[in-house]
């Protein structure tokens, strides 16, 4: 008798936000980037992205040319979603939910301002 597999349903997605964490980590003597990105669905609704890149994201943390509030555009598939938690052995929502995503591309954006500089272009208007 043949077992039949799920298979997923073909998906490609492109999400942009700002990335909200980001921690250079080592898991069975592999440096890797752990990276959460803050996403807006709708004035109501918003996501935590979560993924990890052990490329060209984590040369450019090392780098110095990847921080956290920069804005970050990645693309590729939903690995999964997840929306509560278990607390004290209690079910408890997340503020936010989380898609958890297989990156295969990405394009950076914006850095934040530091303070002074939005400072001192208030003060040249």
């Amino acid at each position: 008798m043949t077992e039949l597999k799920k298979l997923p349903d073909f998906q490609q997605v492109t999400i942009h936000g700002r990335i909200a964490y980001i921690e250079k980590a080592v898991h069975e003597g592999k440096e890797f980037l752990a990276v959460t990105l803050m996403h807006t669905i709708n004035e109501n609704t918003d996501v935590r992205v979560k993924f990890n890149n052990s490329n060209g994201l984590l040369t450019a943390f090392i780098n110095g040319n990847l921080v956290v509030g920069q804005e970050l555009t990645i693309g590729g598939t939903i690995k999964g979603i997840r929306s509560f938690y278990m607390k004290d052995d209690v079910l408890t929502p997340l503020k936010n939910p989380e898609f958890q995503v297989r990156v295969i591309s990405y394009a950076y954006g914006a850095k934040p301002k530091a303070m002074a500089t939005v400072a001192e272009e208030a003060l040249a208007v």
